[in-house]
């Protein structure tokens, strides 16, 4: 099943416009595997390719306790294999058992477009929540759960309003106070690597993040949209206990779809296997969507609970 076209490319070797252009090309491209993105997002990443970019992989990688192992970045939700058209099945597991073993440990999620069939690894499906907005905004209303309506007019009646917010560290530290119990592996680095994220997508007005505001003039929820290639995802966000009580989070998203509605896109919300954010997300009108995620373990058997 080895692929010997398939070849290990090191960061400084790689022919960065034929990468984007790949990614861009993709009718599974998604703005985590953009270069700018890594970049940003992570300290360290190389690439599997195959011919003169026909396909790529990014193996966004680390080394610790003189291990190297392949991880997942934080606010990156897929990776996987990218090409001009979506790769077969086998295709996709060549790529994955044409990861280096100096590679002991292997987390990674795939994308849409990938559906591995191997043995040699672990796999789980993952679910993500998917809202063309091509139609009217009246159109997306009414694909609405009935629920979800009323918590827009709660929202409404207790005069929460929205903005755009333009101060990224404000977004940063209104999201960090809200996330760091639900989310505590979530450290100081990561939210950095946000910021340099943030940061260059609103300067290149590649995403928007919007506000909700109680009638004291209080931020309550927020929300940091980044453009994809044919769509937005729900990037990071976050409620306070008074925004949560107010259902600001219903009339945010409401506000961007309706700002939004018309326009060749999809609003990406990045998941969730978790029931009750399932079903925020599809009350929108959202439909699910399956990716996976593959995990391998090469370490020694003392070392089999190693954690990044």
């Amino acid at each position: 099943m080895s692929n010997p076209g398939i070849r290990l490319v090191h960061y400084k070797d790689i022919d960065f416009q034929k990468w984007d252009q790949c990614i861009e090309n993709s009718p599974f491209g998604i703005v985590y595997a953009c270069s700018w993105f890594l970049d940003r997002i992570c300290s360290r990443w190389d690439a599997l390719i195959w011919g003169d970019y026909l396909y790529v992989m990014p193996l966004v990688n680390n080394r610790k306790f003189g291990i190297s192992y392949i991880y997942q970045p934080f606010f990156s939700q897929q990776l996987g294999i990218f090409s001009n058209f979506p790769p077969e099945p086998e295709i996709v597991n060549q790529f994955l058992h044409a990861i280096p073993k100096k590679f002991r440990l292997t987390d990674m999620n795939l994308n849409l477009g990938n559906t591995p069939t191997t043995t040699h690894f672990r796999l789980k499906p993952n679910t993500t929540y998917l809202l063309p907005l091509d139609a009217s905004a009246a159109q997306l209303r009414r694909g609405y759960h009935p629920n979800t309506l009323r918590n827009i007019r709660k929202a409404a009646l207790n005069k929460v309003y929205i903005s755009q917010v333009y101060d990224i560290s404000l977004f940063l530290e209104f999201t960090r106070s809200n996330l760091k119990s639900k989310s505590p592996e979530i450290r100081s680095r990561h939210y950095a690597a946000l910021h340099k994220v943030i940061s260059h997508a609103l300067y290149n007005r590649h995403g928007e993040i919007y506000g909700a505001w109680d009638s004291a003039n209080n931020l309550i929820a927020a929300a940091f949209f980044l453009n994809s290639n044919r769509g937005s995802i729900y990037l990071a966000a976050s409620s306070n206990p008074k925004g949560t009580k107010d259902s600001a989070m219903f009339l945010l998203i409401d506000n961007y779809i309706q700002n939004h509605a018309g326009k060749n896109m999809v609003l990406d919300f990045e998941g969730s296997n978790i029931p009750g954010l399932a079903r925020f997300y599809s009350g929108f009108g959202a439909t699910a969507q399956t990716y996976y995620s593959v995990h391998q373990n090469h370490l020694p058997k003392i070392l089999r609970y190693f954690k990044k």
